[in-house]
């Protein structure tokens, strides 16, 4: 009876916590994470690096006034800082100037203007 109990209020605690925390969900197949009250989704294909940001109800974020950078974690743990700069409605793009395949890791930074918003950990598998 305690195992069956412990187990259920595990899995209830499990879940109020992700819900707690916003569910984040991609929409380009890349990786979403929570970046201060934004969504911000990462993806990579080959060089090119794109941030797609929503606010929190889903709706696209005018991305005129953002500013990002990730330090991304290279080949032979090299760091590597990529800059985002805004391109149309609600992403920015940047480029990454090594080759980017296998694990890809990257703690991006958010800013509005000079003001910074927070930070958001990637963790992910690209193509080759």
């Amino acid at each position: 009876m305690f195992r069956r109990f412990t187990f259920i209020g595990l899995l209830t605690l499990g879940t109020v916590s992700a819900w707690a925390q916003g569910a984040v969900h991609p929409h380009h197949g890349g990786q979403a994470v929570r970046i201060g009250k934004y969504e911000v989704e990462l993806t990579v294909i080959g060089s090119d690096l794109t941030l797609f940001v929503l606010d929190e109800k889903d709706a696209p974020v005018d991305s005129a006034g953002l500013i990002a950078s990730a330090v991304v974690l290279a080949r032979g743990n090299q760091q590597k800082t990529v800059e985002f700069k805004p391109d149309g409605e609600h992403k920015l793009t940047g480029k990454a100037d090594f080759q980017v395949d296998g694990k890809f890791r990257a703690t991006v930074t958010l800013k509005i203007g000079s003001r910074e918003v927070g930070k958001g950990r990637y963790n992910m598998d690209v193509g080759r």
